[in-house]
This record gives C-alpha cells, structure tokens and sequence, in this order.
C-alpha cells in the first residue's frame, strides 16, 4: 500500500475520532464500518495500531457521556420501574464483579449492546473507572481483531 503521507494520516486520524464518537452515542452508526477501513488507509502496523487506538478512545468519549447522562439522569422513574432499578442497584453493590464482566463482554463481542450497558452502567451508579477500564479494554480487543482480520483479507486479495 502506498503512505498516505503525515498531513493525510493526520486528516485520518481526525476522522477517525470524530466517527469513533458519534458511533458511540449515535447507535445507526456503526463503528465497525470505520474499523474494516482502517487497514485501507494506514501504511504500517504502527500506522493500523495508532488508528485502532484513536478510534477506542473515540468510541470510549461517547459511551463515557451515555454513562455519565445515564447517572445524572433529571427524571428518576417511578412504580416498578425504579424498584427494579433499586434491585439491581443492590445486586451490583453486593456482587461487584458481575457488571464489570458484563459491560467487558458487551464491549468486547457487543451482546448485549454496549450503548445499552453503557446506560445501565450509569443508571446502576457502577464505578466509573471499573466501567471504563473494562469498556476501554474490550473495544480495543475487538477494534484489533476487526482490523487485523480487514488487513489479513486484504492481503490475500492482493496477492
């Protein structure tokens, strides 16, 4: 593949980040999409490994503001909805480790959604550095995998 040069790798990065975002907090938009480009634009692994990176912390900026939208929400439910809230807020407090497996799963292979665990993160008052640790880690893992295996099959087409 030909470099793209550093004023267009710049250009790159930038768009990365700002489609990382809005498909973090937009859910028709579809991060993934913008993943599988990826090996297209970059001319090195070093180059693929910076745009995967951008587009993580891309992607974590938007879930941290359903996260945080999620917490601070104005209108608190009432009836069933908000016992069941307060239940599960108790079942997090008592058992940790459960939401954090689960917003790393979700990040990781997308089921349930990210977009909705990200509001229930929220919601459920979870540690906010246990929430972007474990989602910071499962869409790094997943972006790599995704472009990774876009670069592989490029490759083979090519050659």
């Amino acid at each position: 593949m030909e470099h793209l040069g550093e004023l267009s790798i710049g250009w790159a990065s930038l768009w990365c980040l700002v489609w990382a975002f809005l498909s973090a907090i937009l859910p028709w938009m579809n991060a993934e999409v913008l993943i599988l480009a990826l090996p297209a634009v970059a001319s090195s692994r070093k180059e693929l490994a910076m745009l995967i990176l951008i587009a993580t912390t891309g992607q974590m900026a938007g879930k941290c503001i359903i996260y945080w939208v999620a917490l601070r929400g104005t209108a608190c439910p009432s009836g069933r909805i908000a016992r069941a809230v307060e239940r599960w807020r108790e079942r997090a407090a008592a058992n940790p480790s459960s939401p954090v497996a689960l917003v790393a799963l979700s990040s990781l292979v997308g089921i349930p959604p990210f977009y909705v665990m990200s509001a229930v993160a929220g919601a459920l008052r979870m540690n906010f550095g246990s929430f972007f640790v474990a989602g910071a880690c499962g869409r790094l893992v997943r972006f790599a995998a995704v472009a990774f295996l876009s670069k592989s099959a490029l490759q083979l087409i090519g050659s």
